[in-house]
């Protein structure tokens, strides 16, 4: 039994010895046929993959590169727009600093004219007045000149009358009886002017 296990095992290593051996060969005329093939694909790929990490170096530093000046493009941009906005808020604050200011000149301007017009109609009012109590002395004084020239009127007709009918009654004592009666009315005549 050991005696085939130790042919076995030696069957085996020789097998394997021949293996190895044909393994070797087939390399030795893989490498003679395309030998020269392999190590020219293989100085390709290397020269390729050298190109390429080139490249991809290149595409990162111009891909950097437009990145910086993008963010530099973008953050002048930023300012400016930064700027802008502060300009038209200092301006709409100017312009809401105006419109206040001239609300306030149009309100005391107006607060102003509404006092000219409240002293215009004060002074007119007493103006007024005066002009009423003037005229109205005036269409009194008229009114008791008038009524004194009645007075006077009827008073001269009345004693005419008078003396038209005393002499008309009693020829002989007419002077008396007129004297009487003019001396009568005046008083009466005083005594409604005293009323009045």
């Amino acid at each position: 039994m050991t005696m085939r296990t130790a042919g076995r095992t030696e069957h085996e290593a020789s097998a394997a010895h021949v293996e190895s051996a044909i393994t070797n060969s087939l390399e030795q005329v893989r490498d003679i046929l395309c030998g020269a093939q392999l190590r020219e694909l293989a100085r390709r790929l290397s020269h390729t993959d050298a190109q390429l990490a080139a490249q991809a170096e290149e595409l990162r530093s111009e891909a950097r590169r437009r990145l910086d000046v993008l963010e530099a493009h973008v953050r002048r941009e930023i300012e400016a727009l930064g700027a802008t906005v502060e300009a038209h808020r200092a301006a709409g604050a100017g312009a809401l600093g105006n419109v206040a200011r001239e609300s306030r000149d149009a309100l005391a301007a107006c607060e102003q004219r509404i006092q000219r017009l409240e002293d215009l109609v004060a002074r007119t009012h007493r103006e007024l007045r005066q002009q009423l109590l003037e005229q109205s002395k005036s269409f009194l004084d008229e009114t008791r000149r008038t009524r004194d020239e009645l007075s006077a009127t009827i008073e001269r007709e009345l004693a005419a009358a008078w003396a038209d009918s005393a002499d008309a009654v009693a020829p002989d004592s007419p002077s008396r009886e007129g004297a009487a009666e003019s001396e009568r009315y005046p008083k009466a005549e005083r005594r409604s002017d005293e009323a009045a």
